[in-house]
């Protein structure tokens, strides 16, 4: 039987302006009160700060306006994925360190140290990207060469190639459903 989650998952899509990063901050630190997890709040709240600040800066120096999209969700008991999209192209460079001077360039490094993971993801139609962070409870396993991840991965692949923006939809879809029921949820296995 699976552990319920601690309280509903939550999305908030903005325009990408410096005045929507406390609005992101805020949106998970009432996500986390109303889950009794505030033993994640000074964290997640940090590193969500510096998720969207970061998607903000992109799209404010590529000139993109497609709005950002900040995704908080329970991915299993006490585990919590804060997941922020931009539609900016390239990717966030990470400084081994910046002078003391700067008022920015540690984003990414602290986003390493504070998460349990994270990462960039970059599937999908179009130049934009998704950055996410892990925390609390035990890091999800690793799957083995899961046959169906490859087989879902070349149809998303196929439908990128095609075309459709429709078909793209569903396979992206079905792609990370399978991944978080299989993989993250524990739901089944990896073949």
């Amino acid at each position: 039987m699976r552990t319920p989650h601690p309280s509903p998952d939550c999305s908030l899509v903005f325009p990408p302006h410096p005045a929507w990063v406390r609005a992101a901050r805020e949106t998970v630190r009432t996500m986390l009160a109303a889950a009794r997890r505030t033993d994640l709040t000074e964290t997640a709240v940090a590193l969500t700060s510096e998720a969207v600040t970061n998607a903000v800066n992109a799209c404010l120096a590529k000139g993109c306006t497609t709005p950002v999209t900040l995704s908080a969700e329970w991915t299993g008991p006490g585990r919590l994925r804060v997941l922020v999209h931009d539609g900016a192209s390239g990717l966030p460079v990470r400084r081994h360190a910046a002078p003391p001077e700067d008022e920015s360039g540690r984003g990414l490094l602290l986003i390493e140290r504070g998460a349990d993971a994270w990462g960039v993801c970059t599937h999908g139609p179009g130049p934009g990207k998704a950055m996410w962070f892990l925390l609390g409870g035990a890091p999800p396993a690793k799957p083995a060469a899961c046959t169906q991840c490859t087989e879902l991965e070349a149809a998303r692949r196929a439908a990128v190639a095609g075309g459709d923006k429709e078909t793209v939809v569903d396979a992206t879809v079905a792609v990370r459903s399978h991944f978080r029921d299989t993989h993250l949820l524990g739901r089944g296995r990896a073949r």
